[in-house]
């Protein structure tokens, strides 16, 4: 990944949203977490995956899952989707990728 850091956009913002808009058991503390995210990181194999730093929102202690992918959603009409991966009670990471072959 390479390291150039920047907020998230407002699509990016409104996907870990969208993934988040369920309620569960720590998702305040994670959907708290997504207005000040950093990307620290992105894919060098050309895909949209991004590394993310959660900023200033609080830690989701509650969470289901602390450590792997919180949650998964496929792209209706398309061979894609995307991961929400969760590290110690943080957004570390909006994995996108694709089923197709290129």
């Amino acid at each position: 990944m390479s390291t150039r850091e920047r907020h998230l956009t407002t699509e990016e913002q409104a996907v870990i949203l969208a993934l988040l808009g369920q309620n569960f058991s720590g998702a305040n503390e994670l959907r708290a977490q997504v207005p000040s995210a950093v990307i620290t990181g992105r894919c060098g194999r050309g895909c949209a995956t991004v590394d993310l730093r959660p900023g200033t929102g609080p830690r989701a202690l509650d969470s289901p899952i602390q450590d792997d992918v919180l949650v998964s959603a496929s792209v209706q009409g398309n061979e894609a989707g995307v991961l929400l991966f969760i590290e110690d009670g943080h957004l570390s990471c909006l994995g996108i990728y694709t089923t197709k072959d290129e």
